[in-house]
């Protein structure tokens, strides 16, 4: 177990590439009214420096960009510069974190006010080479069924020899991709069949516009060849399928476990499902409450076990989902913010002998609910670089 204490920190926002290196955003205003800039840094923590990345570019978020290669040295952003006589040209910056170098990859001539209510971008980029670009455009359904449904089209870019191939696959087209996880180096996970606004995910779709909604285990380079022959009906390997009926909300990866939200609009209830993408063996638990928050952030992984954390009044309990018991109970003065395999953190409001309160980090080890290291400060976030090594943010 490493802990390492960052303190001073203003606010939390941050998403970890690789190693103790995280990316941190600020939004500033800028020069549209529909999005504002966007600042970006990189931060050292084994260091503690922080760096902002090409200060002097203008950035925007308009383009939602997934990095799928795992433990990558790149992160990708859009850049923006206003055109000679009308319009704004974007570029996707393909941007080094270890000797700073960047290049432009893709650019994009668009009007920035489509966004993001009547069109959406989104970038996958696959490899050293090849990115999939998915444009997806609200259309008015017929006068009959009302509302809206939205138009896919996607492309295969390979950015260094500036090759563009239409994505022919039926599936892709149809449903369109909703979100790409990094698995390892071969590997990751793909989710087809979306939504197209951001809306609450348990009212249920009209059976004319529902996707059919599936979670694949891909072999990326496969999946690139198979892209570039143009295959129409390209054979992928199913973990999950649903349509109508339920819908896959979230997932993420923690070892070698898909753990993903599955809701069932009949039966008014969550599914938390953890796949092993190594033995295809799989673990249910069901939330039947009717709220609409997922407990997805309470499934975890701790020393190569599913646990299922329950908050209750009066405590935080761990079910073992192996097993079907519970592992460990920790009582509701332990606020537990976050756990890293057998790290478990939580924050706690003490009073000194003068009657002052003060707010404190504890840091427990899985099951034992004794305090082996105690920091004060006021709790921001943490980040994991390793199963091991855990960074804290205070305030």
């Amino acid at each position: 177990m490493n802990i390492r204490f960052l303190a001073q920190a203003e606010y939390f926002n941050c998403i970890h590439l690789k190693e103790d290196i995280i990316l941190e955003k600020e939004y500033v205003e800028g020069d549209f009214a529909n999005m504002p800039k966007v600042r970006y840094f990189l931060y050292y923590l084994e260091e503690n420096v922080r760096k902002e990345v090409m200060p002097h570019s203008n950035k925007v978020d308009v383009f939602q960009i997934t990095n799928c290669q795992h433990d990558s040295d790149y992160v990708f952003f859009t850049e923006y510069e206003q055109l000679p006589i009308e319009g704004y040209a974007f570029y996707i910056i393909r941007y080094n974190i270890v000797d700073h170098t960047s290049t432009r990859i893709l650019s994009i001539k668009d009007d920035i006010s489509y966004y993001p209510r009547k069109k959406q971008v989104e970038i996958f980029v696959l490899d050293d080479s090849n990115l999939i670009l998915q444009r997806r455009i609200r259309q008015k359904k017929g006068q009959a069924s009302g509302g809206t449904r939205s138009q896919n089209r996607l492309m295969l870019f390979n950015f260094n020899k500036n090759k563009k191939i239409e994505i022919e696959d039926e599936n892709l087209i149809r449903n369109g991709i909703d979100y790409i996880l990094s698995y390892n180096d071969n590997n990751c996970i793909v989710k087809t069949g979306c939504t197209f606004f951001e809306k609450d995910l348990h009212e249920r779709p009209d059976r004319e516009t529902a996707p059919l909604e599936s979670l694949y285990l891909l072999n990326i380079q496969q999946f690139i060849s198979d892209l570039q022959l143009e295959r129409q009906n390209i054979v992928m390997n199913t973990i999950d399928q649903t349509f109508y009926d339920a819908t896959i909300i979230h997932a993420k990866i923690i070892e070698n476990y898909l753990i993903y939200s599955k809701y069932d609009y009949d039966r008014r209830e969550e599914n938390i499902i953890f796949y092993n993408l190594d033995t295809k063996e799989s673990y249910t638990c069901i939330n039947n409450t009717s709220l609409n928050e997922s407990l997805l952030k309470n499934a975890t992984v701790i020393d190569g076990i599913p646990y299922m954390m329950t908050v209750n009044t009066d405590s935080t309990q761990f079910l073992n989902l192996a097993t079907d018991e519970i592992t460990a109970t920790y009582p509701e003065e332990f606020n537990i913010q976050y756990i890293n395999n057998t790290t478990v953190i939580s924050t706690s409001t003490e009073k000194n002998i003068f009657g002052k309160e003060k707010k404190v980090v504890n840091i427990n080890k899985f099951p034992s609910k004794k305090i082996i290291l105690q920091e004060n400060g006021e709790y921001l976030g943490a980040v994991s670089s390793n199963r091991e090594t855990t960074f804290i943010f205070l305030k």
